[in-house]
């Protein structure tokens, strides 16, 4: 460690003029990675800063040199978040329900376990900056934050599962038909079936302009169109302007770099199954799907993910499907799983320490409210479920 911190030099920036500061050390970082993931690029950030995030200078990136190079980029942002009614002061991984993955942006992570206590030192010298713990949600189980945070003995520290997150190994259609159940391989051909019995079935990928920008608007109205639309729950991009401007500068990025698609389902000149996908370094992202539910009939989202997989199996790009989430359709496909986890550092203060107990007792009562919950809203005790509409 002596070694190390000798030759460690580190920097905070702060919000859009802080990333535009380190622009060529994100992307020297990037460069050197084996393996980079969507949302280890400055780009991810940047849609995310100038989009979602309401107080863009309350986001940090602290970034780490050896000698004159930089290894590695910790983006925290100064939040609040209150547990037994106490507020707590909170540094974390820049998130929200449309960034579903966090991690640290690490050129070798072989070395971040050295590097953390040596930012934790200086995150404490940042003149006005203090925390009762450090909060890092949805990390990958052999993620860089992972790693970083295994043996960190002078930290009060507390991981606790939050699901999972799926994915395909991408092999020949064939062969990967033959390895789902016999009821997943019915359903699959009754569905090409019915569709062929509707005529006029084609598919298109938009990955370029001007088709994203035609394809962009069929996505919105699809995933629209159903329950998460204005006549269900309303949480559909189209309807709220910051995810719509997101995802469309998501889209304009990625499609510089030529990470961008479009994928859709079309009957006759109606889109009926829509996916926005990111493909960076051989993996494919499924960020959102939507179908319209007048076809459900004959299960175009699934009918669209065996394109994808033919379409990309032709041009020998992709070797994984990351599907983010764990939703329930996954499991025709036999997906593989990584676990998800939420970290919390706590900080040795009086604060530190309740928000640590709090955390530690969760991870006991949490497996019996699991088991309770659906026995509670049984007996009408807890209001049940929501009903899509």
């Amino acid at each position: 460690m002596r070694s190390i911190s000798e030759k460690v030099s580190i920097k905070t920036f702060r919000g859009l003029s802080g990333l535009d500061e380190i622009a060529t050390e994100w992307e020297f970082i990037t460069k050197l990675m084996d393996r980079k993931r969507f949302f280890y690029l400055a780009d991810w950030y940047r849609c995310y800063l100038e989009t979602l995030e309401e107080e863009p200078d309350k986001v940090l990136f602290t970034i780490v040199y050896i000698g004159d190079k930089p290894e590695a980029i910790f983006p925290l942002k100064i939040s609040a978040r209150r547990i037994l009614g106490l507020r707590m002061k909170v540094l974390e991984l820049p998130s929200h329900p449309h960034m579903c993955l966090n991690d640290f942006i690490v050129a070798r992570p072989a070395y971040v376990k050295s590097y953390v206590p040596l930012v934790l030192k200086h995150l404490k010298e940042v003149e006005g900056l203090s925390w009762d713990y450090i909060y890092l949600p949805r990390v990958l189980e052999e993620s860089t934050a992972a790693i970083a945070l295994v043996e960190q003995s002078d930290t009060l520290s507390v991981k606790r599962s939050c699901g999972c997150c799926n994915y395909l190994v991408i092999r020949p259609y064939s062969a990967m038909f033959q390895g789902f159940s016999r009821n997943f391989r019915s359903c699959m051909r009754r569905a090409k079936k019915r569709a062929e019995e509707l005529g006029n079935i084609h598919y298109t990928t938009a990955s370029t302009y001007p088709e994203l920008e035609t394809a962009y608007g069929a996505f919105l109205e699809v995933e629209a169109s159903g329950w998460k639309g204005k006549n269900g729950i309303g949480t559909a991009i189209k309807l709220n302007k910051r995810l719509e401007l997101f995802y469309r500068r998501v889209m304009e990025r990625y499609s510089r770099l030529g990470g961008c698609e479009i994928h859709i389902m079309w009957h006759e000149e109606k889109p009926i199954s829509v996916e926005f996908s990111l493909v960076i370094d051989g993996t494919l992202y499924t960020m959102k799907i939507g179908y319209d539910e007048n076809y459900s009939f004959c299960s175009p989202g699934h009918l669209l993910r065996e394109y994808i997989i033919n379409y990309h199996e032709q041009k020998g790009d992709i070797s994984f499907n990351n599907l983010i989430t764990e939703a329930g359709w996954h499991h025709g496909w036999r997906p593989q799983s990584y676990n998800l986890f939420h970290y919390y550092l706590c900080s040795p203060s009086i604060r530190g320490r309740i928000a640590y107990m709090y955390q530690k007792a969760l991870l006991k009562i949490r497996p019996v409210w699991l088991v309770l919950k659906p026995k509670l809203r049984n007996w009408n005790i807890i209001p049940g479920r929501p009903v899509r509409v």
